[in-house]
């Protein structure tokens, strides 16, 4: 996370997608902090939630503590994988603003409900649930869980992390994904992207434009029935000046260690996340002038 997406979160308000604290958890006090993942990670917004450590929100705005040492990252995400069920995607970013420390809690939820797994030693109890609602956490109720599970009955993959942009004439590459929709209900994509990220850091974005053969364009949408799915080429925008972020060389290939995160939207605005770290990019022809010409 850099700077301006952290000065971007420090404008909103607090709500079910994001929660300002003054300090982090004390050791002694990690059941808390498994209890905001929880609550964070059903909450029914959409997209990654963030806990930001180090603020408080005020009525006159955000007053900027900072903390005074960043925590090991690794024994956070350690602890959230060893308590919370399923497996959570989570990371905790080091943020260094205004010459002060700050740490932001990134949780991304993909496979709800999360609940506890087991007893936490300071007496959580297995199967502990709850979810954030408006800026609180409460109680999950019968009406939660069926919203959850509905949502979870269509599922993203991406098959291969292979990323072709080899076909200059259509302005796309190809990722090959599947989508599969085990609900009782039919679905429609109506918006799509892919992200292509290095060490968290976002490099580039593309919309999702059609399926191999059928490049429609921003206003595409995809219909998939149900009890069925859907496996293709799918067709992300892609153009020559995105080869510079991404470390691509004359040859058509990078160096560089990325992860791809596609994210579809349906008529519904219910979101369906994949990410591969398995990644691979070829490039070829007209794509790649904007590179020949910084050489």
């Amino acid at each position: 996370m850099n700077n301006e997406q952290f000065k971007q979160l420090l404008l909103l308000s607090e709500g079910e997608t994001l929660d300002f604290k003054a300090t982090f958890y004390h050791p002694n006090n990690y059941a808390d902090l498994l209890k905001d993942v929880i609550s964070f990670a059903n909450s029914h917004a959409n997209g990654s939630k963030y806990i930001i450590y180090g603020v408080k929100d005020k009525e006159t705005g955000k007053e900027l503590f900072g903390i005074e040492t960043f925590i090991d990252q690794s024994s956070i995400e350690q602890l959230i994988f060893e308590n919370i069920e399923p497996l959570l995607n989570v990371k905790l970013h080091a943020v260094i603003y205004n010459e002060k420390k700050f740490h932001v809690l990134e949780i991304i939820p993909s496979n709800k409900p999360y609940l506890m797994k087991k007893k936490y030693k300071s007496g959580l109890e297995k199967g502990f649930i709850r979810i954030r609602r408006g800026a609180t956490n409460d109680f999950i109720t019968r009406v939660d869980l069926d919203k959850m599970y509905e949502t979870d009955l269509v599922e993203l993959k991406i098959l291969d992390g292979a990323l072709y942009a080899t076909k200059p004439s259509t302005g796309c590459a190809q990722l090959r994904c599947k989508l599969s929709n085990y609900s009782n209900k039919p679905i429609t994509i109506t918006w799509g992207c892919l992200e292509i990220y290095e060490n968290n850091q976002l490099l580039t974005s593309h919309r999702l434009y059609g399926t191999d053969g059928n490049i429609v364009g921003a206003d595409y949408q995809l219909k998939v029935p149900y009890k069925d799915e859907i496996v293709d080429h799918f067709e992300f925008g892609f153009s020559s000046s995105q080869c510079i972020p991404l470390g691509i060389d004359e040859d058509g290939v990078t160096e560089k260690k990325l992860e791809y995160r596609v994210l579809f939207i349906d008529a519904n605005d219910k979101e369906y996340h994949a990410t591969n770290l398995n990644t691979f990019i070829l490039i070829k022809g007209d794509f790649l002038w904007k590179v020949r010409l910084n050489k």
